[in-house]
């Protein structure tokens, strides 16, 4: 499953974790934003129906995909909470 590794990131220089986790033909991808003090996660799944002919990279790649939009809407509502 995924591996927690904490590495807190400065305002100048955040950090972004990436885990991918594969189960009963299911991608899960998981990304961690450390950003000064503020801790954000985003998830995404990606799934091979039985008739796509997708290799495993392809399926990890739309997985991240869909969790790094997934971050990128957390951190946009940070900022519009701001103003």
């Amino acid at each position: 499953m995924y591996q927690h590794n904490r590495r807190l990131g400065s305002a100048a220089h955040p950090t972004v974790t990436v885990a991918i986790d594969e189960q009963h033909g299911r991608t899960h991808a998981r990304v961690e934003l450390y950003w000064g003090t503020k801790q954000l996660a985003g998830s995404g799944v990606a799934y091979r129906h039985p008739a796509d002919h997708w290799p495993g990279e392809d399926r990890q790649e739309l997985a991240t995909a869909r969790a790094l939009s997934d971050l990128a809407d957390q951190v946009a509502a940070l900022c519009r909470a701001k103003n």
